[in-house]
């Protein structure tokens, strides 16, 4: 055994590495099964299958993972714990929008209604088809699934970059409750709980409920005005699993939740040539602030989010199933946004802290079915899937304070919400999209049966129409519409080398859909783009299931580039086109998991990721401009060490250190500077399986903290430069220190 899977990781990485296989091997051939890694299961190819038999670039996280990791929002992979995966408030400071970027493909400006993103966010199976509400407080998962590069075969449109899938809890049908409360500076308070009910009458019953509040990290002196970066979030779900039939069940989901976290605060990063005048009680803050410069009105972002979903599955027959995902979600999300910062060059009696304001509605029905085949040779999963998606959005930008005359001090403006020039814009649009799709696995009965071949291809046709209803508070009509019928392939080979060392060789494309910008003064309609990756990769587990090794390295080719333009006589004004150049970006991803011993565990990732300068005319003023990537880091990794012991009968003691690196990287083009290399830590320690009572209640006590080393990063920069602007660069810093306590109840 030892051997086969020494000559296995030599294929990998060269035969110097046998000797220390060998090492290793002898060292932990005394260990017990207790030492072995768990299988994961995945569903990333709509059936339940191991993570290792998984052609697929996945990261796996689990609830216990999630829970170390003090994850509880998408908005948590910020620092870039899963590299190759980012995901940030839309211009670093807006908590009502999430903008998601994998493997260096970025959806631009999310914001719009009439635009798509490049990751597809999936929860049990359905489509969230809007970046609002992503900030919500994530409901008791099972596991989250990030699956890198594109997945236009089984998950459709939108997902170029790739699809992240979460998966919630099911009902148990048996007695049970987690509840946790926890306090954390910044005046930090949380409760999650998590109820299973007795199955009766067929029926199981699950109920979850969280709160999340915490202040905000910099101050705001205005009396009465909120502080930025204050949190404020709750969230519920039902869910009832009824199984009429051993071989039938259906799962109803209802989920509601509520965000009203505050905005960040805007720092003055640098001067930009040509440098303009600073008003005396404003100064250049490089590093991170607790104060800002001065008071302003602040009002929480407030967003509303549901939904209702009914899972059913019909097992036919030994070989088939067929199963029916139905779904109803809305939204409705405000954004207030006010740094109380420069936009237009100072001046004595100028305005300035401008209001970012803008109110989106959503609504969307998805239906999708599926036929799943298992025989001896041949996997398959046919279906058809249908989307319909109808939202109205406005934005508005009044100046909330101004200068006296010699500068030395602001009065407050009245930011007026309504009027004759409310909004400055407003749009529609409604989405509909069809699509028919297949996927099949045929394991020829040669070789031993370890050669897997896959092919997978979907037919899709978008239609998205609309139109700009408003600009400057006047009711307009500039329509736009946008079709597209296409074919999206994918294929795989496969090889099974041992019973641990698997490899694959896999091409697939896939589409964002075209659309409108709404900050375009004709709203004319841009085509889709399309992203085609080849990827090699490796999956291997080796001594003895001790240690997890996974290798993938992947060549994009993004095409039809959907680029915006900024006219440079009206800054306002952005213009969407697809681009004629292609970008390739290239990488090379790694994750390993090792059981060093019983009790302690190691896992680290590492992403490189390799990109060239793509070259674009701009329309309006004819010039060259270089394309970036942003949020795209060349070098990013995180590692992290698990301990658990019991320090005496009936405890147990739990370790968890993390640590995540990334290099430099853009985030406002190549006109703003790159943000600068970081590396943070962050820690959880937990008391847990305490005796506190009858029927086997269990209580655990965890002392967590995170970026223990207060380091400090920009998350976002952007420079306001330009005709009749301040030529400032505004900057957004990450979030410092943070620590806390929890207790949590079991039984």
């Amino acid at each position: 055994m030892h051997r086969h899977l020494s000559w296995g990781l030599g294929l990998l990485a060269g035969s110097s590495l046998l000797t220390p296989a060998a090492v290793f091997a002898q060292d932990t051939a005394s260990a017990g099964a207790s030492a072995r890694l768990d299988e994961i299961i995945v569903t990333a190819q709509k059936r339940e299958e191991s993570l290792q038999s998984t052609p697929i670039a996945i990261a796996v996280l689990g609830s216990e993972d999630l829970e170390k990791r003090g994850i509880t929002t998408l908005g948590d992979f910020t620092s870039g714990s899963v590299p190759s995966l980012r995901v940030v408030p839309f211009s670093g400071s807006r908590p009502s929008t999430m903008n998601i970027t994998m493997r260096g493909i970025n959806p631009g400006d999310p914001t719009q209604i009439s635009r798509d993103s490049t990751v597809g966010i999936y929860l049990d199976g359905v489509y969230l088809g809007r970046a609002q509400g992503l900030s919500a407080e994530l409901l008791d998962l099972e596991r989250m699934e990030v699956l890198r590069g594109p997945q236009g075969t089984l998950f459709g449109r939108n997902a170029v970059g790739g699809a992240i899938s979460m998966v919630a809890k099911r009902p148990t049908g048996e007695l049970g409750l987690d509840l946790t409360a926890g306090i954390s500076n910044w005046n930090g308070r949380s409760v999650r709980a998590h109820l299973n009910l007795p199955e009766f009458a067929g029926f199981s019953i699950k109920l979850d409920g969280v709160w999340n509040k915490r202040d905000g990290w910099i101050e705001n002196s205005l009396a009465g005005a909120k502080d930025w970066n204050a949190i404020n979030r709750r969230g519920a779900r039902i869910s009832v699993l009824w199984q009429p039939a051993s071989n039938i069940e259906l799962l109803y989901a209802f989920d509601t939740s509520r965000d009203a976290s505050v905005a960040g605060y805007g720092q003055i990063g640098a001067l930009q040539k040509p440098i303009m005048p600073l008003p005396p009680f404003f100064s250049v803050e490089e590093k991170r602030v607790r104060k800002g410069r001065v008071g302003v009105p602040l009002e929480p972002s407030v967003g509303k989010v549901s939904g209702h979903s009914l899972h059913a599955n019909w097992d036919i027959s030994e070989h088939l199933t067929l199963r029916s995902i139905t779904a109803y979600r809305k939204l409705s999300q405000e954004q207030f946004e006010n740094s109380g910062g420069l936009l237009t060059p100072y001046a004595p009696n100028g305005v300035f802290g401008r209001v970012s304001y803008a109110d989106v509605h959503q609504d969307q029905f998805s239906q999708e079915i599926q036929v799943l085949g298992n025989f001896d040779h041949l996997k398959f999963v046919l279906g058809g899937f249908y989307f319909k998606e109808d939202a109205h959005d406005l934005a508005h930008s009044p100046f909330s304070a101004q200068f006296t005359s010699d500068g030395t001090g602001y009065t407050l403006l009245p930011i007026v919400l309504s009027g004759p020039r409310f909004p400055d814009r407003g749009s529609e649009i409604h989405t509909r999209s069809k699509a028919i799709f297949g996927q099949a696995t045929y394991t020829p009965p040669i070789l031993d049966e370890r050669l897997h071949l896959t092919a997978g291809l979907r037919w899709t046709h978008d239609h998205k129409y609309g139109a700009l209803t408003l600009a400057r508070g006047v009711a307009i009509n500039k329509p736009s519409d946008f079709s597209s019928k296409r074919v999206d392939p994918a294929f795989t080979v496969a090889f099974d080398w041992t019973d641990t060392v698997n490899t694959y060789v896999k091409w697939g494309r896939a589409y964002r859909a075209g659309g409108s910008n709404a900050r375009s003064v004709n709203f004319v309609p841009f085509g889709e783009e399309q992203v085609s990756t080849w990827e090699i990769g490796a999956k291997t587990e080796l001594f003895d299931r001790r240690v997890r090794f996974n290798v993938a390295a992947f060549h994009t080719n993004y095409s039809h580039r959907q680029v915006d333009f900024t006219n440079p006589a009206n800054p306002s004004n952005v213009e969407t086109l697809n681009a004629p150049g292609k970008a390739t970006i290239k990488g090379l991803e790694f994750d390993l998991t090792a059981k060093l011993a019983a009790g302690l565990t190691l896992t680290g990732s590492y992403s490189y990721t390799e990109w060239q300068a793509v070259k674009d005319r701009n329309p309006f003023s004819g010039v060259i401009q270089l394309g970036v990537v942003n949020y795209t880091p060349k070098h990013s990794a995180s590692v992290a060490l698990d301990h658990e012991f019991s320090p005496f009968d009936g405890a147990t003691l739990s370790t968890h250190l993390d640590a995540v690196y990334s290099s430099s990287f853009y985030t406002g083009g190549i006109t703003a500077p790159p943000t600068g290399s970081y590396a943070m830590v962050n820690g959880r320690l937990t008391l847990g399986d305490l005796d506190i009572g009858a029927d086997g209640a269990k209580l655990a006590i965890s002392l967590w903290g995170k970026n223990l080393t207060n380091t400090q990063w920009k998350v976002f920069q952007f420079p306001l430069t330009g005709p009749g602007l301040a030529n400032v660069l505004s900057t957004f810093m990450n979030e410092p220190r943070t620590y806390g306590l929890e207790a949590k109840i079991s039984f």
